[in-house]
């Protein structure tokens, strides 16, 4: 369910909608209410769901909109404001108290198509204070859940005792009397491990605290080595309240990114997920996306502006605002709008711009492989100039999780895939990948998504795709619009065998003559 505000509200029932259709519902009604947590508890009846509320401003106090979702811990469909993004959801309550969110692509909510997870502890749960631009709540078809339980009742535990006799008083005496010796031995055995583990974190501090612990998070931190310390990130540190964050731009799986301002200019500023933030391998990590990024200089790879933080736990990256969006966004619009298939001198462009940026990449001492290069890591300016972005947390947590056998990308060579080792042809392939996007529009392996079936009819997951396209079965697509020499370079690009593809400089050498002879 999706709240927003609209003073010309309108009530309608059962309409199609092409947000939902993602879902595999299509269609939607529209309520007005001044109270819309009462009329949502109407419509759930006594379902327990799940309500956050995200804000335009970081001290949530102005609303921009709300959604509820059913914390039946199943899979369930979800108001798709994005056709390009998450139409999935697993809304559930913890046994801690927390709640938890995972966004998925797919409807069955594979663990290969997970995008992202959200999570709001019992404190933020039951107190609903402002976490990062949002307020989470959590209903129980009555009630709130705002605590671990209704207290006890004295005057009723009082009236019932009244009438008890004489020996159960006595047994109650005893039990009580056994019930501190039982406590005392507890609490000498609880100190007797708090020292050994104070002992132990003398020898090494603890490496993950509770997020948004700043003076905790710099405390440990104290004594040990880390990329805060380091010259290129101490170099490029700007002050933290130069910084104006101002309305969220997108979230993913390990971090967000935000619109802002510095020293007047418009620009991005990208932070950790704020559940990662009081941990220090995520802030080391994210500092290494930082630095790397830092080091890059080239036209077509998004410029980095700084790093800023006042403690550790609130470290940003401050990046060149790209203001047309990711490539696909894009695509995804051209799609709705059947904008015409096939290559035109802005696409070809495009592919050049990208070509440009993994040329560079490769030829640095040693060369960086990106291993996530995908139309939503490709960036426009208004100019429809592309730029590479995300190196580094993204890419790590990939290979983490190739190498622990699940988790997949459309755009992963296949040498990726199997665990084995690869280089930077490995972009090529996925390269390819984009090259298709770019032609039809569609997300990959669409056609084939459509056409294979299981035995039950249903569309085969990405892994299974992604299996097909290792053995040959499967291939990306191109239209027959495209010319002749884009869908060979693609198809070239796509080889299963990794000698096969070309280099980036060679694509980009192949892209140049197309752009003059058959583009101009």
């Amino acid at each position: 369910m999706h709240i927003e505000s609209d003073v010309s509200c309108t009530m309608y029932s059962c309409f199609e909608d092409g947000n939902m259709s993602a879902t595999g519902v299509g269609v939607a009604s529209i309520a007005c209410t001044s109270d819309y947590k009462t009329s949502m508890s109407k419509y759930f009846g006594n379902s327990p769901f799940i309500v956050v509320e995200t804000f335009y401003d970081y001290n949530c106090e102005t609303l921009k909109y709300a959604e509820a979702y059913f914390a039946s811990s199943n899979c369930e469909g979800s108001p798709n404001l994005n056709s390009s993004e998450v139409a999935h959801v697993i809304a559930r309550l913890e046994s801690d108290g927390s709640a938890v969110l995972d966004y998925y692509y797919n409807s069955l909510c594979d663990a290969s198509e997970l995008y992202a997870t959200y999570s709001a502890d019992k404190d933020t749960l039951a107190t609903h204070k402002c976490d990062a631009w949002t307020k989470w709540y959590y209903f129980d078809g009555d009630n709130a859940l705002n605590s671990a339980g209704p207290s006890g009742n004295e005057d009723t535990t009082a009236n019932r005792s009244s009438g008890t006799s004489t020996p159960k008083i006595v047994a109650i005496i005893v039990g009580v009397f056994l019930l501190l010796v039982l406590i005392a031995l507890v609490i000498c055995c609880c100190k007797r491990r708090s020292n050994v583990k104070q002992t132990e974190t003398q020898e090494q501090p603890t490496a993950s605290l509770q997020s948004g612990n700043a003076a905790s998070l710099d405390f440990a931190m104290r004594g040990q080595v880390g990329l805060w310390d380091d010259d290129v990130i101490t170099a490029k540190r700007i002050p933290r309240d130069k910084v104006r964050v101002k309305k969220l731009l997108s979230r993913g799986a390990f971090g967000e990114v935000y619109e802002g301002v510095y020293n007047g200019n418009q620009i991005a500023v990208k932070m950790l997920l704020p559940h990662t933030r009081g941990n220090l391998k995520q802030v080391n990590d994210f500092l290494a996306e930082a630095k790397m990024t830092a080091t890059m200089d080239h036209a077509h790879i998004v410029a980095f502006v700084g790093v800023a933080w006042d403690s550790l736990s609130d470290v940003c990256v401050v990046l060149e605002f790209m203001d047309g969006g990711d490539l696909r966004a894009l695509l995804s619009k051209y799609e709705e709008s059947r904008h015409p298939t096939g290559f035109d001198h802005q696409k070809t462009t495009i592919a050049l711009h990208i070509c440009h940026a993994l040329t560079y990449l490769h030829s640095l001492m040693p060369p960086v492989i990106h291993r996530d290069l995908k139309s939503r890591n490709i960036l426009l300016n208004r100019a429809m100039e592309a730029k590479l972005t995300d190196f580094g947390i993204s890419r790590e947590r990939l290979d983490q999780t190739m190498t622990a056998g699940v988790g997949t990308s459309l755009w992963m060579a296949p040498e990726v895939m199997l665990g084995e080792r690869y280089d930077v042809k490995a972009d090529l392939f996925s390269f390819g990948v984009v090259l298709s996007e770019l032609d039809l529009h569609t997300l990959p392996y669409a056609q084939a998504k459509d056409q294979v079936r299981d035995a039950n009819g249903r569309k085969l997951p990405d892994a299974a795709i992604l299996q097909q396209v290792a053995m040959g079965i499967e291939q990306v697509e191109f239209s027959r619009t495209s010319p002749a020499s884009i869908v060979e370079l693609g198809r070239a690009c796509v080889s299963l065998n990794p000698n096969n593809r070309p280099t980036a400089a060679e694509a980009l050498y192949r892209l140049q003559v197309i752009l003059a002879k058959e583009m101009a």
